[in-house]
Order: structure tokens, then sequence, then C-alpha cells
């Protein structure tokens, strides 16, 4: 007998047996509709309600979708590039407008660390401090703890990203930088040190373009299982609110490990990613104003 038919037959019971709660009971046991909790605290009520306004929602009007970009849009600006506000219209509109009209935050994110004027304070900008380096050396071995492929950093990457130049024609496919045969892990401590080892002498700019790349591959790695993206954001997010840098948001600085996990599953990964980048940009620009 086919749900349909069951649910059609408790429809049609008798007023003794077909009560709303009888009805409503059997159709979310044969999963109709979704049952409702209840007795939800006040704690409760207010998480949904916040998580549902971070939530990006597929129905906004144009108008409020475009306002929603350009809020996002701004603060990868001011934090991607360490600065108190836009200062540059031109590039801003341009990528609102892409944003607009459907582009990733990944790929905004992609281009703005891949921009002439990016890579322009890379080679331009004084070497990190020692507390950007150790910052950025123990949260890079953090990530690398938890991931397949991490890549094999040598000296050649502390030094400014090379320029782009393509040929006339297609535009070729890059191959990714991980390691497809990749040696036996260091320990953190020993990670730590190598990369504090290759990297001193490089740039705040070249430390969180490297950092950032690499999470953007660990998204790659668990991209087939968003309950592994929704556990390691979660504990990313707990271990960075111990630092005490302000993340942008008061929900973000929030160590509630359920609350941050839940939210990873609810809103799209896009938007995942760029909580993460965000986080590592403040977390190593805060270090940055320790010098």
């Amino acid at each position: 007998m086919n749900r349909t038919r069951i649910v059609l037959m408790l429809l049609l019971m008798p007023p003794v047996m077909s009560g709303c709660k009888v009805v409503n009971h059997a159709l979310e046991l044969l999963g109709f509709i979704t049952p409702v909790k209840k007795d939800r605290t006040p704690e409760e009520i207010h998480d949904e309600k916040n998580l549902a306004s971070q939530n990006p929602d597929p129905v906004l009007s144009a108008e409020a979708m475009s306002k929603q970009n350009s809020e996002i849009l701004s603060e990868m600006f001011r934090v991607v590039f360490n600065q108190e506000a836009v200062d540059d219209k031109t590039d801003f509109s341009g990528l609102l407008q892409s944003l607009n009209q459907g582009a990733s935050l990944e790929g905004i994110y992609r281009g703005i660390i891949a921009g002439s004027r990016y890579r322009a304070l890379e080679s331009k900008g004084q070497a990190a401090s020692p507390d950007e380096l150790k910052a950025f050396a123990m949260e890079m071995s953090e990530l690398q703890d938890i991931m397949r492929s991490p890549t094999e950093f040598s000296n050649v990457d502390a030094k400014k990203a090379p320029e782009i130049v393509f040929p006339d024609g297609d535009i070729p496919v890059v191959a990714s930088p991980s390691s497809q045969e990749v040696k036996k892990k260091l320990d953190k401590a020993s990670r730590v040190q190598e990369l504090v080892r290759i990297f001193i002498g490089a740039s705040s700019f070249t430390l969180k373009r490297t950092l950032g790349e690499e999470a953007l591959r660990k998204f790659d790695e668990d991209k087939s299982d968003p309950g592994v993206v929704a556990h390691w954001y979660a504990k990313l997010v707990l271990r960075l609110a111990t630092s005490k840098v302000d993340f942008g948001l008061e929900l973000r600085n929030r160590a509630d490990f359920d609350f941050h996990f839940k939210f990873a599953q609810k809103i799209a990964i896009d938007r995942v990613k760029w909580e993460v980048l965000n986080r590592y940009h403040r977390y190593l620009n805060a270090a940055g104003r320790s010098r």
C-alpha cells in the first residue's frame, strides 16, 4: 500500500479517529510534513531568527540582493586590503555588478588577490612582523594537519605571486599547486618552524593570500561532504574566538559550536568560504597591528 493511499484513508476516517493531532502525526511519520518542535526556548527562537537573517534568501528582490551583495563586497575590500573604507569606487562598482549577475564570492575574492593592486601590495609591502608570521604559521599548520593533500611550500612561495600573462587564444587551465604525491606530514610543531623558515621576509599580504588559497583547497577536498565542511568550520570559529579578535559581527564572535555548525549547513557553501576567508584576513590583520 503506497503512502498516498494511506494518507487518503487517514483523512477519510470517522471523526473519532481523525482528529487533527492524529492526522498530523501520521503525515509527519510519512514525511509529508515536517514535525514542529514544541516548547522551544526563547534562546532557540532567537538563534533561529539570527540564522535566518544571515542566510541569503533566494526570493529577495533584486534591490535587496544588491544591497546584501554591496555589504559583503564592502567588507571584502576593507578586510583584504586592510583599510578602513572602500577607496576604489570604480573597481567596487564593476565587481558589485558581477555579483548581482551571479558571480560567486570565491570568484570575486580570487580576482581581487590576483589583481595588479593586490600584487603591488605584496611586492612593495614590508616584511610581516614576527607576530604576523607566527599567527600565519600556526593557522596554516592547523589547516594542513586536517588536509589530505596539503601544499608543500618552498622559498618561492614566500615571494610575490608571478605576473599572469596569457598568450593569444584560449586561456590555459592552470593546475593546482598542491602536490599529488604528498610526503609524510610533519608534526604541528615542526611544520610551524618550517613555515616560519620559508616565509620569513614575506609581506603580510603574501601570508594572507597563501593562507586563503590553502583554505579554498581544503574546501575543494571536502566539497562532496557538507557535514565535514560544517564541522571544520565550527571548530575553526571556536578556536579563533579565543583570540578575542573582532570578526565584524557579534554572531561571528560567538563561541558556540552547535550554532556555527548549523549555520554552515543552512547557507550556501560560497558564503561559508567567505566566512572562513574573512576570519583569516581579520586574524592576520589584527596580528599585524601589534607591530
